[in-house]
């Protein structure tokens, strides 16, 4: 991992220096960009600053749980704060308010990246990047930071991190999962994380209607023999079909990457707002799939990546098309 012990006493700084903050997870947020939200608020409140979350799509009931959740917001305005800081977004689309930040920065207002994605649009915009790609999560990141700066960690703050590093390393069954994660898991179970309570919201929380929406997604599944690529569509017919939400689509895509003919999978997946999101997954270290989503103007991880585009499915004489 990077030294960023210099990029940890400029964070420091600015919370020393600055009044208002302001803290923006992605779009279609995960574990790891909640557990970031959470655990970076209660850090800047304790230093009696001013702090808000945001957001720009609906946080999933899987993390109703947590202290706090119900005070992320879904918009801002950029002129009642004096620093932004970005968690675990990957590119600034994800972010959902691409031009505001972008105003921000024009503003000269500060932009701190917090992020373990790798090297994108958003380290160019941002004053300070606490930035490492070998991190398993952003939360292990933030694990880092408060450690170097000596941060008591409270039980929410413990049970946050390690909400994001569970999620990222797939439950610890992810490649990315290493020695240093599991001491670190280690550290968060003696300051009073709730494991048990993460796994059972997060893992085993399965609604009749995600396991009728999944149902339809492993029927849909067909398989490029040649590459070992498992695909699967979802339509916003659908999710409308077995009434479920977007969010009950979350850890599909890992579903299918677990058939043993898999080297990768792919699921895409039709949008309420007319937009058609992509997610790929590979457990093996000679796919890349950061490489795939990048062509459809997406990117991530080797091993984990996605893309968004605009528009409709449509099938037509069995074959999907994008409208």
């Amino acid at each position: 991992m990077l030294d960023l012990k210099n990029k940890f006493k400029e964070f420091s700084k600015v919370i020393e220096e600055k009044s208002k903050f302001l803290i923006i997870g992605h779009e279609q947020p995960d574990g790891d960009a909640i557990g970031a939200l959470l655990a970076l608020r209660e850090f800047i409140q304790d230093k009696n600053k001013i702090v808000s979350m945001v957001v720009s799509s609906e946080v999933p009931d899987i993390f109703s749980f947590l202290p706090n959740v119900e005070k992320i917001n879904n918009d801002f305005l950029f002129g009642d704060y004096e620093v932004i800081i970005l968690v675990d977004n990957g590119d600034l689309r994800r972010t959902g308010f691409t031009s505001r930040i972008l105003k921000a920065k024009g503003s000269n207002i500060p932009i701190v990246n917090i992020d373990h994605h790798p090297q994108n649009d958003v380290w160019k915009k941002a004053s300070i990047n606490i930035a490492e790609p070998k991190a398993s999560s952003t939360c292990e990141i933030i694990y880092d930071l408060f450690s170097y700066l000596k941060y008591p960690l409270s039980p929410s703050v413990a049970t946050s991190i390690l909400l994001g590093i569970y999620g990222d390393t797939g439950g610890f069954q992810h490649p990315n999962t290493s020695k240093k994660v599991m001491l670190i898991a280690s550290e968060l179970l003696k300051k009073g994380a709730k494991l048990k309570k993460i796994s059972s919201s997060v893992s085993q929380s399965r609604s009749v209607k995600m396991l009728k929406l999944w149902g339809l997604a492993i029927n849909n599944i067909f398989e490029y023999q040649n590459s070992g690529l498992m695909v699967s569509i979802i339509s916003k017919n659908d999710i409308k079909k077995v009434g479920a939400s977007e969010e009950e689509i979350s850890g599909l895509v890992n579903l299918l990457n677990t058939a043993s003919e898999s080297k990768a999978s792919l699921l895409i997946y039709e949008t309420l707002d007319d937009k058609i999101r992509g997610s790929l997954r590979t457990d093996r270290d000679d796919v890349d799939v950061s490489k795939f989503a990048k062509i459809l103007g997406g990117g991530g991880h080797k091993k984990a990546s996605g893309f968004s585009l605009s528009g409709n499915l449509k099938k037509i004489d069995n074959i999907w098309s994008i409208v």
